[in-house]
């Protein structure tokens, strides 16, 4: 089968007509597709026709790409990640600010401020780094991580607004207060120490920010076609199943966020140097919001979206500011609201899908993919999936003998107790099947083993290892594969860049060939370029079975697997679960007691959050006491 990509994300497939071009036509097209050509081709022309451009353009156009730096670094945050976060005009701020403090004491012995600019996007990087650990790893949610992002902003904003004092200072700069911090060096560069260096001019200034807005743009656009971009859209997409698949999504978040941060404090580095002059504004809530409605306006994930969400903002406030003096907010208020109905996944998008369609007739590209990364899917993924050995070669022996084993799990939520020391194991390969009322355990006893939920006393094993303690990502790495009650996939990926994920989480090989049967068995392999939305619910559990799969598990969670389907679909889960059986242990909940009938698999039932029955299918039907405890009737015998 032909490799489409390898692992580390440093080379891209190539399709058959790529092949028949020269070596530096298929060159130009790798880095088109990664969106490297049009930010190299725009800082050419920049270096052209800036000089020639009028002063108040050149100090207008340079401020706006100080600010669509800014907004380029929330678009990554959020509209890559989906971590939405109200601070980085407090990053962009600590930029500025590390700036000017930086540039006052460097400048005068080293007459260069290049120094100064590294340190802003180093301060800012650190400080993300700071607070996105502390706020990942706490596992903050959503909202409560824009609140408190909002909050650190409007604290820098009251700190910096009180140091007016002359005993406020770092070295030689005064941070001044509400007065802010005057007479920063702009942008100089050259050699350390000499002191024939210069200041940069307005269209030299001008010449600058463009160059190193195409840069930012060109780095953020390189990452996200490559394998952290796959990341981040499965992050942003279900973050769960990331983490069911085995990913640290913590540390995904924390790397995209100090990424962003960097990228901000350029920013903040850059307007500091083109006014020479910073003040707590930078902080205020007014900007906060105005970072959002910038990508909101340009368009949330599109990258260029920032820097064209920032320039009609800016266009419209400043024009409306002259006809309407004081008014500016319920101008840009009026803009906001007509994006969200009009055009909700902003302007860019909007008006670049005309353009797209007319470039992609008659180009050497490939059909459009719906993943950060066109290489994916055509052969269900990446180079850790190969099918160069026999399927028989890659069952592993702890496969074969995938054991878990709970050992008096209880779990409370405070005084709510819903497991009372569940003891039971599961050894294969083969089929076990778990059973019980609603309310009885289950989907906790499911969450517990899997990590989502940790035990509040007792023990859990996966293959001879005590995996009591340790979070969810580190279970699958041992062996722990689930499929949720409702599927748990990502919905804005095609199937094949669905396995893709999966495939890449394993820490080892995944046979390929096995995959690819399953898919087939299930008609899923000729539906690998649909996107995920669009398939069927028992299409969609069935591609969750093969992700899960595709982990190289030892044992299986299948929870509720014939949840919706028809007759006909849940013949061909029996037939599947079945033949994952052969080489892997497979837990089972289920409420279709014809269908538990059909896996012919011992059964454990559970029953107010204990093991209340364990035996065969006719064993269960005709105990009495196993059919009241089921019904939920208040006279079930006592054990």
């Amino acid at each position: 089968m032909q490799i489409d990509q390898h692992l580390d994300g440093e080379s891209v497939g190539m399709s058959s007509a790529e092949l028949g071009q020269p070596a530096q036509h298929r060159w130009f097209i790798r880095i088109s597709r990664r969106g490297l050509v049009w930010p190299l081709l725009i800082a050419i022309a920049a270096l052209v026709v800036g000089p020639h451009l009028p002063t108040p353009l050149l100090l207008k156009s340079t401020l706006w790409l100080s600010f669509g730096i800014a907004a380029l670094s929330l678009d990554l945050v959020w509209g890559k990640a989906g971590i939405f976060s109200f601070g980085q005009n407090a990053l962009f701020g600590v930029g500025a600010y590390a700036y000017a403090v930086s540039a006052l004491n460097l400048f005068p012995a080293t007459h260069e401020t290049a120094s100064a600019l590294i340190l802003a996007v180093l301060a800012s990087a650190a400080f993300a780094g700071f607070l996105g650990y502390i706020l990942f790893y706490g596992r903050i949610g959503d909202v409560y991580f824009a609140i408190v992002t909002l909050a650190v902003t409007l604290v820098f904003y009251t700190v910096i607004s009180s140091t007016s004092g002359p005993e406020f200072h770092i070295g030689e700069a005064q941070l001044g207060g509400f007065n802010g911090i005057p007479s920063v060096p702009s942008i100089t560069l050259g050699i350390p120490g000499n002191t024939n260096n210069t200041e940069f001019s307005p269209a030299q200034l001008f010449a600058f920010a463009i160059c190193l807005s195409c840069f930012l743009y060109g780095l953020v656009k390189y990452l996200m076609t490559g394998r952290f971009g796959e990341l981040l859209a499965g992050v942003r997409e279900n973050e769960l199943r990331m983490e069911l698949l085995g990913y640290d999504t913590r540390k995904l978040k924390l790397a995209v966020f100090v990424v962003g941060g960097a990228i901000a404090g350029a920013g903040g580095g850059l307007f500091a140097a083109w006014g020479t002059f910073v003040n707590p504004s930078l902080f205020s809530l007014s900007q906060a919001a105005l970072v959002v409605i910038w990508v909101m306006v340009g368009g949330r994930g599109s990258l260029v979206g920032a820097f064209v969400g920032v320039a009609l903002v800016q266009w419209i406030s400043d024009a409306a500011d002259v006809v309407v003096s004081q008014q500016t907010p319920l101008v840009l208020g009026v803009l906001l609201i007509a994006t969200v109905l009009l055009a909700p996944s902003g302007l860019f998008p909007l008006l670049s899908r005309p353009v797209r369609r007319l470039f992609r007739v008659g180009s050497l590209a490939r059909p459009r993919s719906h993943s950060p990364r066109s290489a994916i899917g055509d052969d269900v993924v990446s180079s850790r999936c190969t099918d160069e050995e026999p399927e028989t070669n890659r069952i592993s022996e702890r496969q074969l003998n995938g054991r878990l084993v709970a050992k008096d799990v209880k779990k409370s939520f405070g005084g709510l107790t819903v497991l009372r020391g569940v003891s039971i194991e599961f050894s294969g390969p083969g089929i076990h099947v778990v059973i019980g009322a609603n309310g009885a355990g289950k989907s906790t006893l499911f969450s517990v083993l899997t990590g989502r939920y940790l035990a509040t006393s007792g023990l859990i094993e996966l293959d001879g290892q005590n995996i009591t303690g340790i979070p969810t990502y580190k279970r699958a790495r041992h062996g722990l594969g689930i499929k949720t009650q409702v599927p748990s996939l990502f919905p804005g990926l095609t199937v094949a860049e669905n396995l893709a994920l999966a495939c890449r989480s394993s820490n080892t090989n995944t046979d390929v060939a096995h995959v690819r049967s399953t898919l087939d068995s299930v008609g899923l392999q000729r539906k690998k370029h649909v996107l995920v939305s669009q398939l069927a619910h028992g299409e969609q559990q069935w591609l969750e079975i093969a992700m899960v799969l595709s982990q190289n598990p030892s044992v299986i969670l299948l929870d509720e697997p014939a949840a919706g389907m028809t007759s006909d679909e849940r013949a061909g889960t029996v037939r599947l679960i079945k033949r994952l059986a052969l080489t892997h242990t497979v837990i089972v909940v289920e409420h279709d007691m014809n269908f538990i009938r059909s896996l012919d698999a011992p059964i454990s039932m559970l029953h107010q959050g204990e093991i209340f029955k364990r035996g065969t299918f006719e064993e269960m039907i005709s105990d009495p006491t196993v059919i009241d405890a089921y019904l939920g009737r208040k006279h079930v015998t006592q054990r």
